[in-house]
């Protein structure tokens, strides 16, 4: 379980290939004033402040992110491996804290969602964002379960079933936006149309 005090850091999952959407979701606009992965690493430098760790696969551009200060990016160069695998990757960076794991195709994150979850995790394992009794996204893993998942370096695992040997915090909620992924172009256009 979490201890008071301790920082939770991000692993911002974006090695995905985008086939089904057919372009990059890295950069998608979330805004005019930004894409997907821009608005995300703006929400957590100001919640985490540090150790944002972004994994990325090696076919799409990520040129302009290598000059952001306070990000680690790592190359997943087996994105076929699937998201455990960047998930392992992540974490195997991170010192010491709990870890909120971030999908890039999940973009409606704020800080006060993951003020909430913080919240959360307190007496559990793991915080899940709860919405209509749907898990939603990003979950905070506790540093207990970020050292099982470093230690037990498995590529065939799946991050659910690990968790389910863990004490789970469902986190009520009262906003949709956290069920939303943007997978297909359909997606994006049903909540970013006017972009």
């Amino acid at each position: 379980m979490n201890e008071r005090g301790d920082r939770p850091a991000v692993v911002i999952l974006a090695a995905g290939l985008s086939e089904r959407i057919g372009k990059p979701k890295h950069e998608l606009r979330f805004s005019e004033e930004s894409t997907f992965l821009e608005h995300i690493i703006r929400v957590y430098q100001k919640f985490v402040a540090s150790q944002i760790v972004l994994v990325i696969n090696d076919r799409d551009d990520f040129g302009r992110y290598f000059y952001e200060d306070d990000l680690k990016i790592i190359v997943n160069k087996n994105p076929e491996l699937g998201r455990f695998h960047s998930i392992q990757l992540g974490l195997k960076e991170i010192n010491d804290a709990p870890v909120f794991i971030q999908n890039i195709d999940n973009p409606f994150v704020s800080p006060g969602l993951l003020m909430i979850l913080e919240k959360g995790i307190e007496d559990a394992d793991f915080a899940v964002p709860v919405n209509e009794r749907k898990g939603g996204h990003p979950i905070l893993l506790s540093k207990t379960i970020v050292s099982n998942l470093v230690e037990d370096f498995n590529k065939e695992e799946k991050l659910n079933n690990v968790l389910t040997h863990f004490i789970r915090k469902d986190v009520p909620m009262n906003d949709p936006y956290v069920l939303v992924n943007i997978n297909t172009e359909e997606d994006y256009r049903k909540y970013f149309s006017g972009l």
